[in-house]
């Protein structure tokens, strides 16, 4: 590092002292300010944007546009670090105008890819996908432009800052490539090391020790010390969670030469965090606290809190497993506090799962429980945050193509009335020259006439096709629509009809209410033996890909049932869950469903039952009973444990309730918030007492009145038994 800083004073200093000498011409003066301009924002933008005004003003006084230009560019990053985000807009927006009338497309590249990055440090993160996307339209016609590859990285950076990750994993693939044919390995790297954070925080760690250990590899004959210092981190934490403790401990090792070579606080600060972390999942807590202790030497508390948040809430958890209780409390409490000075909602997350459980450990229930529904609480905000995140940046990008459509449009009509403008100009100018020439006028007159005629006629011809073609678009639409209708038909087969249902449970109901004309949710019913066995399940997605996933699940549930002869509703489930796995979830996908299977024994009354994320309940009197279940889908997840078999303790006049989360999700009433699970099970209670038949209809007009003119968001699925 000081050698670089020397060499580029050294730099500077050469273009000062030609400052002061004759030159051949104005124009090399320019490249002089600029380039000691371009220079100085290395260590010191005070000085990059004194010498790059001075590069501008003087590059006005020449008319040199090139020199103005780049004096812009300078004073444009100048802006960008100040956080003057419209200043740094309004001067790339005049360099833009320059580089495209000058068909300076490689540059242009540059100014794109620069907007792009002050719209993602703003939080525009759609408007900054649009110009990444503008300047990759140009690399796709420039591919040996040297920074493609960072190109393609900074549309990955702002797709996953958007929370959209599988396309941020496909842009970074993109840049990979480029990086791999220019066999640059210190970009590889650096991709590799983005794509592998991403696995990371998605709790895919087999694909994220996969992409790390390349970008580890790679970066052996390299010293980027930020870069490595992640990657080891990570490698550790992603070993850890897989329960391959061997090659934690080794990568640890080669972390700890790592550190000790470089000698380097910041390193040395992750390692120890690292190590405490991997001592303390090993059981060694009292090498654990050393460790922890050693890496608070190394971390200002009062600048770095995201670092010492880390300290205090894994120290939090050394002590709890020590059963240190008082001081796993205090520890944790510090980094509530901490949590709130970052104010991030990852860092309230943690620091009140880990006041949960440090309480719990302690016996102070309320104080857990407090701690843990605020955790919850907070984790439901983040993730309907993330989601309205995504929602919004798909929805402006809609918005930005619209935009750039309706442009077009405008632009070709204005081209063609200057166009038609231009040559009544030509005609009035023919006409006054030729006035006298009648005869000419008049074979002009005649032309021009048949050209209308002739334009009219092709005119007539475009009308015709236009509408041809729209009358084909709309039969093909009757055609989806048709099929679509004949899709919900067969998917109607599959469900378990409302008489077929009410031959066994006189007293049943189930209201189902689609989003689309065919479901993702569905209700099915098969009998084996003695046993009756119902499933309400809400497949991955809605509409035509619910559907297809419906029929899926369905198929999975019959095999395991009518065929293998399952009897327990868990181990129907662990069927279901594998065949899934096994068919469909690649590449990352974790398709399946949530859902409740019931089995009826008609010859000694029992029901047993397995749930996947929802809860059965049961409502009995005055009071309600939530059930057990078991926290993890019927598909691909981090969790694979086998899914339990509960017996349902009921008596006569129970009501039991069984369904999908879209009933309680759904957006209404006068301040259009969702009707969250409380208010659910609140009405759920108040029309239990209800004869069960009537009940479908008071929910129909219920959920439809709650929802008023707001879009049905998800499909609904709500069935009720009187036992």
């Amino acid at each position: 590092m000081p050698f670089c800083l020397f060499a580029q004073t050294d730099y500077i200093d050469s273009f000062k002292i030609a400052l002061e000498k004759p030159v051949k011409s104005d124009t090399m003066r320019a490249y002089q300010y600029n380039e000691i301009a371009w220079a100085y924002l290395d260590y010191s933008l005070d000085s990059a944007y004194k010498y790059a005004t001075k590069g501008l003003n003087f590059s006005k006084k020449i008319n040199y546009k090139y020199g103005e230009m780049d004096a812009l560019s300078t004073i444009a990053i100048y802006y960008r670090t100040q956080a003057k985000y419209e200043k740094a807009l309004s001067i790339y927006t005049q360099i833009e105008k320059y580089r495209k009338e000058n068909n300076q497309l490689e540059r242009l590249i540059g100014v794109y890819s620069n907007i792009g990055t002050i719209y993602h440090e703003m939080g525009k993160y759609a408007e900054s996908i649009k110009k990444h996307q503008m300047a990759i339209e140009i690399v796709k016609n420039h591919p040996n432009f040297t920074q493609a590859s960072m190109v393609y990285s900074n549309i990955g950076a702002a797709y996953k800052q958007a929370g959209l990750l599988d396309q941020s994993i496909q842009n970074y693939r993109e840049a990979l490539k480029i990086a791999q044919r220019q066999q640059n390995e210190l970009q590889q790297a650096s991709i590799y090391s983005n794509i592998a954070t991403i696995y990371h925080e998605r709790g895919m760690y087999k694909e994220a020790l996969k992409d790390g250990l390349l970008a580890v590899e790679l970066l052996k004959n390299h010293k980027d010390i930020r870069l490595l210092n992640t990657i080891y981190f990570n490698l550790i934490i992603d070993y850890k969670e897989l329960k391959d403790f061997k090659n934690a401990a080794k990568t640890l090792e080669e972390y700890r030469a790592f550190a000790q070579r470089l000698n380097d606080n910041e390193v040395y600060k992750l390692y120890y965090v690292a190590n405490a972390r991997f001592l303390r999942d090993i059981n060694s807590l009292n090498e654990a606290t050393k460790s922890i202790d050693k890496s608070l030497q190394h971390i200002d508390t009062t600048a770095d809190l995201i670092s010492y948040f880390d300290v205090l809430n894994t120290k939090a958890d050394i002590f709890i497993l020590m059963s240190r209780f008082d001081d796993g409390i205090k520890s944790a409490q510090k980094a509530y506090q901490i949590a709130q000075l970052i104010n991030e909602g990852t860092f309230y997350i943690q620091a009140a799962k880990t006041l949960a459980v440090a309480y719990k450990a302690a016996k102070q229930f309320e104080k857990a429980l407090y701690y843990t529904e605020e955790a919850d609480s907070l984790k439901e905000k983040d993730n309907i945050e993330t989601l309205n995140l995504q929602i919004a940046t798909l929805n402006s990008l809609n918005e930005l193509d619209k935009k750039e459509q309706a442009l077009e449009i405008t632009k070709q009509k204005n081209e063609k009335i200057q166009a038609q403008n231009n040559q009544q100009q030509l005609l009035i100018i023919g006409l006054l020259l030729i006035g006298a020439l009648v005869g000419i006028l008049l074979l002009f007159t005649i032309k021009s006439n048949l050209e209308r005629r002739k334009a009219n006629v092709l005119l007539n011809q475009k009308n015709e096709e236009i509408e041809r073609q729209k009358s084909l678009v709309e039969v093909k639409q009757t055609e989806i629509i048709g099929s679509i209708h004949y899709a919900k038909r067969i998917q109607e087969t599959l469900l378990i009809q409302k008489s077929i249902l009410r031959q066994y449970f006189s007293t049943a109901f189930i209201f189902f209410q689609p989003k689309d004309i065919v479901s993702g949710d569905f209700y099915w019913a098969t009998k084996e033996g003695d046993n009756y066995y119902l499933a309400i399940c809400d497949s991955t997605g809605h509409g035509v890909p619910g559907a297809f996933m419906s029929a899926l699940n369905i198929t999975f549930l019959s095999e395991a049932i009518n065929q293998l002869k399952l009897e327990k509703p868990g181990e129907v489930f662990n069927h279901v869950r594998e065949r899934l796995v096994n068919s469909i979830s690649h590449d990352g996908a974790r398709d399946g469903m949530d859902g409740i299977l019931f089995c009826f024994n008609k010859s000694t009354n029992q029901i047993y039952y397995a749930a996947s994320q929802n809860a059965p309940i049961i409502v009995r009197g005055e009071e309600l009973i939530k059930l057990s279940c078991d926290k993890m889908p019927v598909g691909k997840s981090d969790i694979t444990n086998s899914f339990n078999t509960y017996e349902l303790p009921y008596q006569k006049g129970d009501v039991l309730y069984a369904f999908s989360d879209g009933y309680a999700d759904q957006f209404g009433g006068e301040q259009g918030k969702k009707l969250k699970l409380t208010n659910f099970y609140a009405y759920l209670m108040e029309i239990s007492s209800s004869e069960i038949t009537a009940q479908e209809q008071m929910l129909q007009k219920h959920f439809n009145d709650w929802k008023g003119e707001n879009e049905q968001l998800d499909d609904v699925c709500v069935l009720g038994i009187k036992l």
